[in-house]
């Protein structure tokens, strides 16, 4: 199948309405905002590969915004690939924020938020059936929201691929070849995926590790903060939390344990608590016996002997 749409026919107030409805039906139901103060014209072309399926889209800068009550309402597992051959933008999905710039190649995620801010010259969306994908590289949803490194093998000849497939002359009497050149596309793009190794497994700890930090840093006062908890709230296993703070020659829990004593120290020391159970409790400590051994072994004074220096005290 191989259908197209344009609203340069439309009168100017339906247009973006028209636009809007048109990638719904054709890609990831979403809200969409425009961002453009020019009247709006888009193009949409969308051609089926079998199990898979590409859309070339030209338009001005918009938004798209896909929330907990369309992934209710409109369930969809497929994985996409985004390629910005040119235009500029950046999708926002997984806690990661990805520039689009031309060349730019990102894997999203249909079954999870997202919002993508985007001004599309030509950008290629590429429809990839979840379990197929997997099937052929299992690891591939490490890389759900994060830019294809471009010097990677596959990645050139995946840029070359979707041009080639956004071009294609579709008839019923090559219904078969289609389909092949799908399932073509399809094993470049798990290749591709594959050949990104320990530049995707780097970058995604990299970025992990700043995120688990500024989580820390805003919960530490939670008695429930463990390898765990920051697990679940990132979406990933205790193992690569431990594997994202061993980059930095850290562990997760120390860093809980260095911010609450450090937190507690100036709360000493500026006269913020009355006692050293006060201290411990509101920091995070369910105990204040290890509280104040943790304490007097990290700055070599016992708790107590902060409790003077609060402003009375010091002035």
């Amino acid at each position: 199948m191989h259908v197209e749409y344009a609203t340069d026919h439309l009168e100017r107030p339906r247009r973006f309405e028209y636009w809007h409805d048109v990638v719904c039906r054709h890609c990831i139901p979403a809200d969409s905002r425009l961002l453009s103060q020019s009247p709006f014209n888009g193009r949409l072309s969308v051609r089926d590969l079998g199990s898979t399926a590409i859309s070339t889209m030209v338009a001005p800068l918009h938004r798209w915004s896909r929330e907990a009550n369309h992934l209710r309402t409109h369930p969809d597992e497929d994985l996409w690939i985004g390629f910005a051959e040119s235009g500029h933008g950046v999708l926002e999905q997984n806690g990661h924020q990805t520039p689009l710039a031309d060349g730019t190649l990102v894997l999203y995620d249909a079954a999870r938020p997202f919002q993508c801010t985007l001004e599309a010259g030509r950008v290629y969306l590429v429809r990839l059936p979840r379990r197929a994908l997997l099937r052929r590289f299992p690891q591939a949803e490490r890389g759900i929201g994060q830019a294809l490194a471009p010097h990677r093998p596959g990645v050139a000849p995946l840029r070359t691929m979707i041009q080639q497939a956004a071009a294609l002359e579709l008839s019923d009497d090559r219904i078969g070849a289609t389909e092949q050149f799908g399932r073509a596309l399809l094993d470049l793009a798990a290749v591709a995926l594959e050949w990104q190794g320990e530049f995707l497994d780097g970058a995604i700890e990299h970025d992990l590790h700043g995120r688990l930090c500024r989580f820390i840093e805003a919960h530490f006062e939670d008695p429930s903060l463990s390898l765990v908890a920051l697990a679940r709230a990132h979406h990933v296993s205790p193992r690569t939390v431990t594997r994202a703070f061993a980059r930095h020659d850290q562990t997760a829990m120390g860093m809980v344990w260095r911010v609450r004593l450090e937190a507690s120290r100036r709360a000493l020391e500026e006269g913020r608590v009355a006692s050293v159970t006060e201290a411990a409790f509101n920091h995070g400590f369910a105990d204040v016996s290890h509280f104040s051994r943790a304490f007097r072994r990290t700055f070599g004074r016992a708790p107590h002997t902060l409790l003077r220096q609060g402003p009375e005290e010091r002035h």
